[in-house]
């Protein structure tokens, strides 16, 4: 039977007649469940102002009201219990779902309520159709969002919101900046609508995840397992790991590239091995390329990036210009696969020198700070390699034993990619193939660890930095399995591997060099020990030369401040290297006191000073 002609048959058909009502009569079960029971119209009100105005005659309106509020009160208990009414939206996006005691149609939503008379009340929730269709729980943060989908404009809306949002009469009121009619008249009704549906709904829940990379042991995007639930600046970038083109093209002509360009192919295995980082619990590393421009470092950097997805600038390809706390955010929603960074220089200004940047983007975890509301920010973290480029080293001769270990260098000043046009135009329009093949490899190869140690034992056979054997050693065996598996060509051979080790590790050495480059370069402000002439300008200390009987040995005698000052604008700490630089002879301390300092006469006055061994000249 239709639903309105039923109403129409419960209207016309009251089990009483009016006039027949007594004071008894009138409060009976049967008149209240009636009147519950009556279709939502103008006609209900009427007909229970009708039966309030014979409870009034019957001087019983007192308790026909009390009677009436407490049934009214049960009615709606027992029908949020039963789950209540059932959505009634044309084409909504979940069918049949129950909302309780609110009515919701294509009118809109609301409800009705009695005043302490009983007189009818309809509360408004929203005049449009609106729902709550899926929890996103993130797993990172372990925070709730819901998305809602509203009917405007002719068509369904979705918009995704924090769980807070819409549990506040408040903060729910933002979503009329997307569109939603809330105000600060119906948003507690709004707040209580949605709430009711989400307890009376078994809605689909859906993991969300904030970043790419590695979950537990599925790798995201490349899984259907999670949605997107991160900063909405990274969205584009995350839907920038994709597939596009033909993998045949991009294969072709990667592999031409390869074969004729060793540097390139290093590079290719580090995008690669980015997602081994994790897995062999190894610290991130950068491996930066720098030499003369135009030679083809950025296109060699896009072509890194096109093994993961769309290599474009403000993609996968970035520049080094933001702040600290964004280099940590971009690494951390990267994860796992690789941040590719052109043109270093770009923050030169920024830095006395690259140690610090170093530090920041190999650190791997980035520093806890505080919300708004007494909380902590999800903690950031990352396992990958950074692969940069620029016209210059990243490190210098003053660099800590630490920054050195932590990058591998590649000087290019031969063009890596000679048809870079051609090349960038491939790569546009064919990428994001090889690094899911490469992470379904790996998923499926199972254990890794007897390979990787392998090249480790291997490799130190000829080096003895621990740090950069297993960076080296995690490209290696990238390359390999690419190399087997994907292009079918050779692999970096352990020779070859060898370029690639920095070569001036020890910090006693490199700094030696430096304060006496720095001396010699201002030998006039030096007194000199044989001739006492005075020095020009500023006063560094003295020249002593003396013999051991088997030679001729020179010192520079400085003055501490003078030495901490060129330590110090080089980046140097005193205190960290005198130890080293003592222990390798470079440093003379004091026979009786066997301090770093010792009394000496500059121009016929005492003086503490440091003594630098600079020279000795075998007979």
């Amino acid at each position: 039977m239709n639903e309105k002609y039923e109403e129409q048959l419960l209207e016309e058909n009251p089990p009483y007649k009016l006039e027949e009502l007594n004071s008894e009569s009138i409060l009976e079960d049967k008149i209240f469940d009636y009147l519950i029971a009556l279709p939502n119209t103008s006609n209900k009100t009427r007909i229970i102002e009708k039966i309030r105005g014979r409870a009034k005659e019957l001087k019983t309106i007192r308790a026909f009201n009390s009677i009436f509020k407490q049934k009214n009160q049960e009615y709606i208990q027992n029908l949020k219990a039963k789950g209540g009414n059932i959505i009634k939206f044309t084409d909504c996006p979940i069918e049949n779902l129950k909302c309780g005691q609110w009515n919701a149609d294509d009118t809109g939503i609301y409800k009705l309520d009695y005043t302490s008379t009983m007189q009818p009340i309809k509360i408004k929730a929203c005049p449009h159709p609106i729902i709550p269709t899926e929890i996103i729980n993130n797993i990172d943060t372990n925070t709730e969002k819901v998305q809602l989908a509203f009917y405007k404009r002719k068509q369904w809306q979705y918009v995704i919101v924090e769980r807070k949002t819409i549990a506040s009469n408040t903060a729910i009121i933002q979503l009329a900046n997307r569109g939603i009619e809330v105000n600060s008249e119906n948003a507690k009704n709004l707040v209580m609508y949605l709430s009711d549906i989400i307890e009376l709904n078994n809605l689909n829940v859906v993991d969300g995840i904030t970043h790419l990379g590695w979950v537990n042991k599925d790798f995201v995007p490349y899984t259907s397992k999670y949605g997107y639930d991160g900063d909405i600046a990274y969205k584009n970038i995350f839907e920038s790991v994709e597939e596009k083109g033909s993998y045949e093209i991009w294969k072709q002509e990667i592999k031409k590239l390869r074969n004729s360009s060793q540097t390139l192919r290093f590079l290719m295995a580090s995008s690669f091995a980015s997602v081994l980082v994790k897995t062999f619990q190894i610290n991130p590393f950068i491996v930066h390329l720098w030499g003369k421009s135009s030679n083809g470092k950025t296109v060699a950097q896009m072509i890194c990036a096109s093994i993961w997805g769309n290599p474009s600038k403000g993609k996968l390809l970035s520049s080094l210009d933001s702040t600290k706390v964004a280099s940590e955010r971009l690494c951390n929603f990267l994860r796992n696969i690789p941040l590719i960074l052109d043109e270093l220089q770009i923050t030169k200004t920024k830095y006395k020198t690259y140690d610090t940047l170093i530090y920041e983007l190999t650190e791997g975890k980035g520093r806890d700070r505080g919300t708004a509301d007494g909380g902590l920010t999800e903690t950031t973290e990352w396992d990958n390699i950074i692969i940069l480029s620029g016209e210059e080293p990243i490190t210098s001769s003053s660099s800590k034993e630490g920054v050195k270990n932590r990058v591998i260098e590649i000087e290019e000043n031969e063009a890596i990619v000679k048809d870079g046009n051609k090349v960038v135009n491939t790569i546009l329009n064919n990428y994001g193939f090889a690094g899911k093949e490469f992470v379904e490899i790996i998923q499926n190869k199972g254990d890794l660890f007897d390979e990787y140690n392998n090249i480790v034992e291997n490799l130190k056979k000829e080096q003895n930095s621990p740090k950069q054997i297993n960076s080296i050693a995690t490209i290696l065996l990238a390359d390999k399995i690419v190399s087997e598996m994907i292009f079918r060509d050779n692999s970096i051979t352990l020779e070859e591997a060898k370029d690639y080790f920095t070569r001036d590790i020890d910090e006693a050495d490199r700094y030696i060099d430096l304060i006496i480059d720095m001396a010699n370069a201002n030998i006039n402000n030096f007194y000199d020990s044989n001739n006492s002439f005075p020095p020009s300008g500023q006063i560094w200390g003295k020249v002593e030369k003396t013999t051991d009987g088997r030679g001729s040995i020179m010192y520079y005698n400085f003055v501490p401040t003078k030495l901490y000052e060129i330590l110090e604008d080089n980046n140097i700490n005193w205190n960290g290297i005198k130890k080293k630089m003592a222990n390798k002879g470079y440093v003379i301390k004091d026979e009786k006191t066997n301090e770093y300092t010792m009394n000496t006469k500059i121009n016929g006055t005492q003086q503490r000073i440091i003594k630098i061994k600079n020279i000795y000249f075998d007979n």
